[in-house]
């Protein structure tokens, strides 16, 4: 048995089709069935049930599954944490970080791991979970509802918490009132709606004094990532409901603003995320990294 017949095994369960694994592991069709074969001959079990052209997974594929997945996950680490040319890790992150945290992330762990390639990509609580539960990522942060449950395979650190607050344009018309801000002021402009939030997201604030938003009568600019909406906030006169760290780096470079309106607090937790049981220095020293990069 060899890591490219798992990597073949692998790619026909995901892919769900010879042709398509074949194209994936850029090998021959003939070529991958044949991998196949002598994997199920090592081990003495069939793995599919062959179906005319087709090849569909029987119980003990599904039992083997699991375990071929997550060699290849050790094996590819281990390369990883042996600065092996080619390694790589894959890492979720929620749209709750500051503008240059894939950046200030990339060049710790490049600084460290030379061959390092790193791979991002961005989701939700909801998909995280299930993608660390699987496999398909290693690490992942991003913002998890206070009281949501976390999987028991998944072990969580808290990295950072942040406070929701109401953010406009540097040179916004708002910014120029010596007084506290009211609802019927926010009412008066466009509200930035990220419509790939969680439902949870509170896309607006709650007032804590005076007369609160009517939601059904509030402009909105719908956008469908919250760095778009970041765009769209420093660019027009439209409000938004973030959490600070969202807002960080734009704040600090005056390009926003934060303005001072009694709304009702609310905090959001972001939490690193992996797999019980996986164990890997590399993994550990990325949650360190990004550690630093949240302070």
């Amino acid at each position: 048995m060899d890591v490219r017949q798992l990597k073949h095994f692998v790619a026909l369960v995901e892919t769900g089709t010879a042709h398509a694994a074949a194209d994936d592991q850029h090998i021959s069709q003939p070529g991958l069935s044949g991998s196949i074969k002598r994997l199920e001959n090592q081990l003495g079990v069939s793995l599919f049930e062959r179906r005319g052209r087709g090849m569909v997974l029987n119980a003990r594929g599904r039992d083997f599954y699991p375990h071929a997945k997550r060699t290849l996950e050790y094996l590819r680490l281990a390369q990883a944490e042996l600065k092996v040319s080619d390694a790589r890790i894959r890492i979720a992150l929620g749209d709750i970080r500051s503008s240059d945290f894939v950046g200030k992330l990339t060049s710790a762990l490049s600084e460290e791991y030379p061959s390092l390639m790193v791979e991002f990509s961005e989701s939700h609580f909801e998909s995280m979970f299930s993608d660390l539960e699987s496999g398909t990522i290693d690490i992942a942060f991003g913002s998890v509802p206070s009281d949501g449950k976390i999987p028991a395979s998944l072990i969580s650190k808290l990295m950072t918490r942040s406070d929701f607050g109401v953010f406009c344009s540097a040179d916004h018309p708002l910014t120029g009132i010596d007084r506290c801000i009211t609802g019927k002021d926010l009412q008066a402009y466009p509200w930035m709606l990220n419509t790939n939030a969680p439902d949870i997201t509170p896309h607006y604030p709650r007032m804590t004094e005076g007369p609160s938003l009517v939601r059904n009568k509030l402009r909105i600019v719908a956008i469908d990532s919250l760095h778009m909406g970041k765009e769209l906030v420093i660019n027009s006169d439209c409000l938004c409901h973030t959490p600070q760290l969202a807002m960080a780096v734009e704040l600090a470079k005056g390009k926003v603003k934060q303005l001072d309106a009694p709304i009702k607090r609310f905090t959001t937790d972001i939490m690193g995320l992996r797999h019980r049981d996986i164990r890997s220095p590399l993994l550990d020293r990325a949650f360190a990294l990004a550690a630093k990069c949240f302070d």
